[in-house]
């Protein structure tokens, strides 16, 4: 963990330091127009239990999202591989991970797991910009707290939802958007802090490019703390760390054996 995030959020607070840093680049809802500011409060539900916005979840995924689907397919060739993995959490709840690389990237997994997909957490600002908020909350949108107070609120109801359902959250540990990256970023340890804390596993995902505007998304097995080397016995912040390692050179791995076979640069700019 890097000095800076130590000190804006410390292991108490794992998510804090991403906000608080300096942030290299702006995704898109970042740069829209944001006419009403979402106000986070004592009585704000994370993870809501709205039945209109229910409602609204299931009709957009029956009547809407098979259209983006086919639109993925076409515009971008995109496919899913091993989504017979997703199997393997379907009947727990768990955090889902994945590198964070394409501007739809969250709505593109969304086809792993359809029609229950994952809740997934967002900055703030995206529920703010003009239409494309209403659609990031309807899709289960989780908004990000950039204060201490409501990020222990928003810790304590993520947590009820992962000990309590069998629903999944998704996190993008790498915190920003790197476009069409083929290189893995530096973590952050938000997800494996909540997997540490709600005995969950964390379920790996990568995106990958085999050409300019092509993508595909690699589904890898769920990772349990039992999983990670030398993790049984030590502090939770430590079993965070290593939590965090092992997960990354999974993902690592993952993008290693797709790559590498096909002679693929993973350093090519594609943007």
């Amino acid at each position: 963990m890097r000095k800076e995030e130590r000190k804006a959020g410390g292991e108490g607070t794992p998510g804090l330091g991403v906000l608080r840093e300096k942030r290299e680049r702006r995704g898109p809802a970042e740069r829209m127009w944001a006419p009403i500011k979402l106000h986070l409060d004592e009585n704000y539900r994370y993870v809501t239990k709205n039945w209109g916005l229910r409602f609204l979840y299931y009709f957009a995924m029956f009547l809407g999202m098979p259209f983006f689907y086919l639109y993925y397919k076409i515009r971008w060739r995109f496919q899913v591989i091993g989504k017979q993995n997703v199997k393997l959490i379907k009947k727990r709840a768990a955090i889902t991970v994945a590198n964070h690389v394409h501007n739809v990237d969250a709505f593109m997994l969304t086809y792993a797991f359809y029609p229950n997909t994952p809740y997934f957490v967002a900055l703030k600002h995206n529920f703010e910009a003009f239409l494309v908020g209403g659609l990031v909350r309807v899709m289960r949108g989780i908004p990000l707290p950039d204060d201490v107070k409501n990020f222990e609120r928003f810790t304590r109801q993520v947590s009820d939802t992962l000990q309590n359902t069998r629903r999944k959250i998704h996190l993008f540990p790498e915190g920003e958007i790197a476009p069409y990256s083929r290189e893995l970023r530096p973590f952050k340890n938000g997800a494996f802090h909540l997997a540490v804390r709600n005995n969950v596993p964390v379920f790996p995902m990568v995106f990958v490019f085999p050409a300019k505007k092509r993508v595909k998304l690699i589904i890898g097995r769920p990772v349990y703390l039992k999983d990670v080397p030398g993790a049984e016995g030590l502090s939770d912040p430590k079993q965070v760390l290593l939590y965090s390692g092992f997960v990354k050179e999974t993902m690592q791995k993952m993008l290693d054996d797709y790559y590498v076979p096909r002679g693929i640069d993973t350093k090519e700019n594609l943007q």
